[in-house]
C-alpha cells in the first residue's frame, strides 16, 4: 500500500489557506517528500504523518517555491533526533544549490546525500523503486515515478503436487529454489503493482508521457485552470488543467491529481471541468487532501 498527500497546492508564494505545492508518500516506515518550498514543514507537521521518517526528498527543480523551505525541514530532522543519512534527489546543480541553502543549517546529526540525476537514474527504497524524466522548464527540471512491484500469488496447491514442505514454502516465496523446484513452478502469472507521477513546473511531452505511463496516480500540475491562459503556459512552462488531463489520458493514469495552482486562482475547482471533459477521473486538489492506493484483490 501507498499513501500520498498534498502539503501543499500553490504555485509561486505560499498564501494564508495555501501552502506551496510539495506531497508526501509513505511507504512502510519510509517518508518520501515531493519538493520543499516555503513552510512545508510546517504542513508536515500539521499533516501528523510524522517528520523523523523522511528518507528521500525528490526536489522538481531549483526555483524558491521548491526548495527553499529545505534547511528548516533539515534543522527539524536533526531535532528530531534522526541519525540515518537522508538522500536529497534533483536535477544538475542540486549540489550546488543544496550546499548553498546548507550555510544557514551547517551542523546535521545525519549524512546528507545529494545526488543529481538525469533520465535513467533510479534508487530503491525497501521494494519501493523511483525513476526520473527530464522536464520543459526555465530551469533544469524533473519529474519523478515511484513504483511497487507485486510478486505473483503463491499456488500452495501446486508446492503441494510437487511434494514441497509446508516449512519451505518461505524459500519459493523469497525467490529460492528447493530442489528441483524453482519458483516459477509454484506461482502465478505476474500481477500488477502500484505507480505514482509526480509532475511539476513542466510542458508536457512525449517523455513524461513515457514516465507515467500506467500510473496508479498522476500528482501533476496545472498552473492555469482556464483554456484562455494557453499562451501564459507555454510562456512560463507550466500546463493548464486540459493539458495535464491530455498527459494523463495519453499516458493511460487511471487517477489525476491536479496542484501547482497559481495565487491568481482562489477557487482551481471552478475549472475542473476543463479537466474532466479530457479526462474524467481527475481530482482538483487541495492542501492535506490524502489517498490510499492498494493492490488489486487478483
Amino acid at each position: 500500500m501507498l499513501d500520498l498527500a498534498l502539503l501543499g497546492t500553490g504555485a509561486m508564494l505560499p498564501l494564508p489557506n495555501r501552502w506551496v505545492a510539495s506531497a508526501l508518500v509513505r511507504y512502510r516506515a519510509h517518508l518520501v517528500l515531493f519538493d520543499c518550498g516555503e513552510g512545508t514543514q510546517i504542513s508536515v507537521r500539521s499533516l501528523g504523518w510524522g517528520i523523523k521518517a523522511i528518507d528521500l526528498i525528490l526536489i522538481s527543480h531549483q526555483h524558491a517555491d521548491h526548495i527553499a523551505g529545505l534547511p528548516g525541514l533539515l534543522l527539524t530532522l536533526g531535532n528530531s533526533g534522526r541519525t540515518e543519512p537522508v538522500h536529497v534527489v534533483g536535477p544538475p546543480r542540486i549540489h550546488e544549490v543544496v550546499a548553498g541553502l546548507c550555510t544557514v543549517a551547517p551542523y546535521l546529526p545525519f549524512e546528507l546525500r545529494v545526488a543529481e540525476w538525469r533520465r535513467g537514474d533510479c534508487l530503491t527504497l525497501d521494494d519501493l523503486r523511483v525513476t526520473c524524466a527530464e522536464g520543459v522548464h526555465h530551469v533544469p527540471c524533473l519529474a519523478y515515478r515511484l513504483e511497487l512491484p507485486r510478486s505473483p500469488r503463491f499456488l500452495p496447491e501446486r508446492a503441494r503436487a510437487l511434494g514441497i514442505p509446508v516449512q519451505d514454502w518461505k524459500r519459493l516465496q523469497r525467490g529460492e529454489g528447493v530442489g528441483d523446484v524453482q519458483p516459477n513452478d509454484v506461482m502465478g502469472p505476474p500481477r500488477a503493482g502500484l505507480a505514482v507521477g509526480l509532475v511539476t513546473d513542466t510542458r508536457p511531452g512525449p517523455a513524461l508521457v513515457d514516465l507515467v505511463h500506467g500510473v496508479d496516480l498522476l500528482v501533476c500540475e496545472g498552473t492555469f485552470g482556464a483554456d484562455e491562459d494557453q499562451g501564459r503556459a507555454v510562456e512560463r512552462r507550466h500546463m493548464t488543467f486540459r493539458e495535464a488531463a491530455m498527459l494523463a489520458r495519453d499516458a493511460h493514469a487511471r487517477q489525476l491529481l491536479l496542484t501547482h495552482f497559481s495565487p491568481a486562482m482562489p477557487r482551481p475547482e471552478a475549472f475542473a471541468d476543463n479537466a474532466r471533459t479530457v479526462f474524467g477521473n481527475t481530482l482538483v486538489g487541495h492542501d492535506h487532501l490524502s489517498l490510499s492506493l492498494r493492490f488489486s484483490d487478483d
